[in-house]
Formats: structure tokens, sequence, C-alpha cells
């Protein structure tokens, strides 16, 4: 990446897309029936994003890490198809209390959890269409 024509260094470059991950989460949080919208790395920390303010978790943080590594190795498996199923979009499910949907973008994935009584495929869609308008 080059601002002014001069090259950033590759720490300079992650924080600035991670910087840009975090206003998407922000922007997606400001959808209503979402509740928590994070970036999640390949050994399954959570890199940007995050609950709404006014939301209280109802895990602990051991239990939202082993939540984390379950969307990372759900994910990872995902891919084995790619070749003959074609790439996922997004994978979600339908909890009692919530909605996980999971958006695969290059080594990271976008989580996201939603109100139980949302559309979907329209808050997919919708989810997609912020994380693509926004660099």
């Amino acid at each position: 990446m080059l601002i002014n024509s001069v090259p950033l260094p590759y720490s300079m470059e992650r924080n600035q897309e991670l910087s840009l991950y975090d206003l998407k989460c922000v922007r997606l949080l400001k959808i209503p029936d979402i509740i928590f919208a994070g970036l999640i790395d390949h050994m399954g920390n959570l890199v940007a994003g995050g609950l709404k303010h006014e939301v209280l978790p109802d895990e602990d943080d051991a239990d939202r890490r082993k939540m984390y590594m379950d969307v990372v190795l759900r994910a990872s498996l995902r891919s084995d198809f790619d070749y003959s199923l074609g790439p996922v979009l997004y994978s979600a499910s339908r909890r009692e209390k919530a909605v996980m949907m999971s958006f695969p973008l290059g080594g990271k994935i976008l989580l996201v959890a939603a109100q139980p009584d949302i559309d979907i495929d329209k808050t997919a869609q919708r989810v997609i269409r912020i994380i693509h308008a926004y660099g």
C-alpha cells in the first residue's frame, strides 16, 4: 500500500487493514438486529470489532475463545469443498437465542451474531454489501 508514494511498513499496512475492518464492524453494529460483528484471525483471535456497547456478553472469555476457534475450524473444513462447490459466501446457523453468521475474508472470518428472528438471507446480503463497499 502506498500513501504519498512512500511504501508503508508491513505492520502499518496491517494496522490500516484492521482499522478498516473496525470501521466496517461499527457500521454493521448500527444495524438494529446485529449484536456482534468481529473479525477473527486464523488462530481464533478477535482482531477487530466486538459486541454492541449496550449488550452484555453471556459467555466468559474462555467460552468466547472456544467459539472463535470453532468458527475457524468449521470455516477451514468447509473450504475443503471449494473445488467442487465453489467458495463459501457465508454460513449461518439459527440458534434459540441468536443467529450466527460467518463470512470468509481471505485468511480471516467476519463473525456476525444477530437477534434470532432475523431474515438470514436479507441480513447476510446487507452484511456482504457493507463489507465490500468500503475498501
